[in-house]
């Protein structure tokens, strides 16, 4: 059989024109569906980026900052995603302030950045929604690496707790929030105050400070002189005012003397080596006592000399809230007495000047004979078991008075009851480059001098000194 034939046919059965349009028809067909039939392409892949940012939550409720962790991630739409790289909580008042490190993937588009349909800047709010929690917080800085910039920054704070408190606090406590050490104590000094119930506490602690902007923050404020911190123990809270940033609560030891006028009674229980306790911590230690006699046979005028642990938080070094100065006041209490003094002497125990006898006449006039007489040779005042004043030799005349006579002329008469005593008397005095001191006092012709003589007190104007 022919492929074509005569007639046109393919085959014999097909004309040959119509086989040609049906192939044609086939292949247009053939063609459309394997158009037709051919997979969508691939959606392009958008150009995703991430960014670190520092997030500042406020303050927190303690039951959500518990559940707050490093990897915790909230996805708000697809490639779109926070992680919590790094946490930083701190005591704000009675609440939790807490910062996070987080790493924003978001998507770059023209050269720009974006997040959840805007950009990550400055000051925007974005939200974290985990199963456990859900928080909002703005953006304080953005870039850097995915930690905190954080440094341990030592300050000295003062504070006023109750005594019960000062003696739970202590060096080496560390200061915690949620597992987190947020801040360790290093040093302790308390100080009475003269509220029993309560004690002046300073303290170096170790602030875990974060940085921003080139500021060291702490507690949701920027660390600085005059900010007040809390620090949450486990049994007792501080609450104080920052003394110094930077650097650590300086302390020591210093001598000083103080002086006041106090019952006898108080003055006879004031003996060396008493002390201040604080806790388990003697503060203060009398190292000298000197007791005087005043006119008046209750009461005595002390000097004490006492050994004080002191702070220094500014120029000048401190016992409790009193300055070490000349003039200023201090406090000195034990379980049996408390002693508030002027300070006369700072670096020294004892008086100025050094010690010798004297002799010096002392003169009292115009006294009744009972009273002369009941002054005797021999007599002595003695302070802290020494003699202070001896009295030598006692001279006993007549006062003299001037009457008029029956003829008008003045005349010169012994007085019937009055009498004039001359005293010479050894002193024990101090010597300085001012001048003779005795009884903490500095004397010259004239000075009026008092001698507690134990059955008598005497009041006499000095007429030599020698």
């Amino acid at each position: 059989m022919t492929l074509i034939d005569d007639e046109g046919n393919l085959f014999g059965v097909v004309n040959v024109v119509d086989a040609l349009v049906i192939l044609l028809v086939l292949a247009v067909v053939a063609a459309g569906a394997a158009f037709v039939l051919q997979p969508e392409p691939e959606p392009e892949a958008p150009n995703t980026a991430t960014r670190n940012a520092t997030l500042d939550l406020g303050t927190v409720p303690q039951y959500v900052v518990d559940v707050i962790n490093e990897g915790d991630t909230y996805s708000p739409a697809s490639n779109q995603q926070i992680t919590i790289t790094d946490v930083h909580l701190t005591p704000q008042g009675t609440k939790t302030r807490a910062i996070l490190r987080v790493q924003i993937q978001g998507v770059r588009s023209g050269g720009s950045f974006s997040y959840d349909g805007a950009p990550a800047r400055l000051g925007r709010t974005l939200q974290i929604a985990t199963e456990l929690y859900q928080v909002k917080g703005q953006i304080r800085a953005v870039g850097a690496g995915t930690a905190l910039d954080t440094a341990g920054t030592p300050v000295v704070i003062r504070d006023t707790i109750p005594t019960q408190d000062a003696r739970e606090l202590s060096a080496g406590d560390e200061i915690r929030l949620s597992g987190r050490t947020v801040a360790t104590i290093e040093t302790v000094r308390a100080y009475p105050t003269e509220d029993s119930g309560k004690q002046l506490v300073f303290l170096t602690a170790n602030l875990s400070a974060h940085r921003q902007s080139g500021t060291l923050r702490f507690g949701g404020e920027s660390l600085r002189r005059g900010q007040t911190v809390t620090l949450p123990g486990e049994s007792y809270t501080v609450d104080g005012r920052v003394l110094a940033v930077g650097r650590g609560l300086e302390s020591g030891q210093a001598d000083v003397l103080i002086s006041q006028t106090v019952p006898t009674a108080v003055a006879q229980q004031i003996t060396e080596g008493d002390t201040t306790t604080v806790g388990t911590r003697d503060v203060a230690t009398v190292e000298h006592v000197a007791s005087y006699g005043t006119s008046n046979p209750d009461r005595k005028r002390v000097f004490v000399g006492l050994s004080l642990t002191t702070v220094t938080t500014g120029t000048d070094r401190q016992f409790g809230t009193t300055e070490l100065r000349r003039g200023s006041t201090l406090t000195f209490a034990t379980d049996a007495y408390s002693l508030t003094g002027n300070i006369e002497r700072v670096g020294a125990t004892t008086q100025r000047g050094a010690l010798a006898d004297r002799t010096v006449t002392l003169s009292i006039r115009e006294v009744r004979e009972p009273m002369a007489q009941a002054i005797d040779a021999g007599m002595r005042e003695r302070s802290g078991g020494e003699t202070i004043a001896h009295i030598d030799r006692v001279k006993v005349e007549p006062s003299t008075i001037i009457l008029k006579g029956d003829r008008g002329d003045l005349g010169v008469y012994d007085h019937p009851t009055l009498r004039d005593v001359t005293i010479t008397a050894t002193l024990q005095v101090r010597e300085t480059v001012s001048g003779v001191r005795f009884k903490g006092r500095t004397i010259q012709q004239g000075s009026t001098v008092v001698l507690d003589l134990g059955t008598i007190t005497i009041r006499a104007t000095v007429i030599s000194i020698r």
